[in-house]
């Protein structure tokens, strides 16, 4: 039992060095002492994990993305996503507005994407759009990560996602809704 005891201290007191080297943390000063600031860099970096539901079931991915801050209020990103089940890569241009123009914020997001998948031994390239609402959360002032939180809803134009029901039948899906979930550094 004491080793276990042992074993959490050790853990907890790890995971503080960790925090504290990377994001300054607030150990030096405190948190509500800190200046507030609101740095609103122009290039930011990171990635999602995204939930994507079509065809009846949630599907997990990944999404990699590069963001510029045009202006307080307005930002574009180019990204790329793929899902583990490997059913189709996405490359695509988002334009987001910031309400407030805060980097801690509630956003829009437009997309236009071109998504790539193989149906019936052939590749397609349908162009897909996406609208989201989300928030970028920041845990600490004076940090240079935030955590972003959105859903989204994407159409896309053209073939469709589709899965196999039987030898005649297929199930097809336009439209795609999804959870994302992601870390950015700026």
């Amino acid at each position: 039992m004491q080793l276990v005891r042992n074993s959490k201290i050790f853990f907890v007191a790890v995971l503080l060095a960790c925090v504290q080297s990377f994001a300054g943390y607030f150990i030096e000063q405190s948190y509500e002492d800190a200046p507030a600031k609101d740095s609103l860099s122009s290039l930011s970096f990171g990635g999602e994990l995204e939930l994507v539901y079509f065809l009846g079931s949630v599907h997990p991915g990944i999404l990699l993305s590069g963001e510029y801050r045009l202006h307080k209020h307005h930002s574009v990103d180019v990204f790329g996503a793929v899902l583990f089940s490997g059913d189709y890569l996405e490359f695509g241009l988002d334009w987001r507005f910031f309400f407030r123009g805060l980097r801690e914020d509630d956003f829009l997001r437009l997309g236009v994407s071109m998504v790539s998948f193989e149906r019936d031994d052939k590749s397609y390239f349908p162009p897909r759009i996406t609208v989201g609402y989300g928030r970028d959360i920041l845990f600490f002032k004076n940090t240079s990560f935030l955590c972003r939180l959105e859903l989204s809803g994407s159409y896309i134009i053209g073939k469709p996602l589709a899965e196999k029901d039987n030898d005649f039948m297929n199930r097809e899906a336009h439209f795609t809704a999804a959870l994302h979930v992601g870390f950015y550094f700026f």
